[in-house]
């Protein structure tokens, strides 16, 4: 158990699906740059001799290449510290540019803006159920527990499932192993726990983890391998079945 810890463990540090491929992410990165730019021109413009105000206004109009007149007196040390400036300002500015225009143009904004209202969603649901794992026997206990009126948590760690989804259901992309994933699914407020993950061992551990922090949880797991049920009831699962059973969960 300890080795499979280790394994989820550098899984989920290899697995960050609301990071870095987190558009946001990449807006912060490019407005931290350009604020240094910034900040770094000024400086440098101020340590010439120009007045604070003057050094902010050259590295905005150097750095955003409008062209204006320099400002003061143009020696040898302004000329390679306003070169130096446009090469990397102009850079950095063209980047954060990018990066804004590909998250609005692409439909990014609306998905940042589509999860955190689903995660608004989520945090204000109680009893509700939370589903690890949306491959085809994930899909049909969705349909049927959505049928029978109960509120659905999905976790998938497969990005592509997220295109795919009705969209009235609830998603978290993420690794079921990695217990934020699981808080952010409201874990601490579900009445129930499902497992359709393909793999055994994250069964296991998801029970384990779940269990301990969720003594009254009702759990199902699904498994292929009948000789894992007793494993399985051991670390804390209600309820072991085989895909075939698991519909009618």
């Amino acid at each position: 158990m300890q080795r499979h810890r280790s394994l989820s463990t550098s899984r989920r540090r290899a697995t960050v699906g609301w990071t870095t491929s987190d558009p946001w992410t990449r807006v912060r990165v490019g407005v931290g740059l350009l604020g240094l730019v910034l900040v770094v021109g000024s400086l440098g413009y101020t340590a010439l001799g120009l007045a604070p105000l003057d050094a902010v206004y050259q590295t905005v109009i150097t750095v955003s290449t409008v062209g204006y007149r320099e400002i003061g007196e143009v020696d040898g040390r302004y000329k390679v510290f306003t070169s130096l400036l446009i090469i990397f300002g102009t850079g950095t500015a063209l980047y954060t540019l990018g990066v804004l225009v590909e998250t609005l143009f692409e439909g990014r904004l609306d998905d940042q803006f589509r999860r955190r209202r689903m995660q608004r969603q989520i945090e204000r649901l109680t009893g509700h159920v939370v589903l690890c794992g949306y491959g085809q026997v994930g899909r049909s206990i969705a349909r049927e527990l959505r049928r029978s009126g109960r509120d659905v948590v999905v976790i998938d760690h497969d990005v592509d499932v997220d295109a795919e989804i009705d969209p009235d259901l609830l998603l978290i992309v993420g690794e079921a192993t990695d217990d934020e994933v699981l808080a952010a699914a409201g874990l601490a407020r579900a009445s129930t726990l499902v497992l359709a993950l393909d793999s055994d061992a994250d069964n296991l551990y998801v029970t384990l983890t779940a269990r301990t922090e969720r003594p009254d949880l009702f759990i199902v797991v699904r498994t292929n391998d009948p000789h894992a049920e007793g494993k399985l009831r051991r670390a804390g699962a209600d309820r072991v079945v085989n895909p075939h059973e698991i519909g009618g969960a």
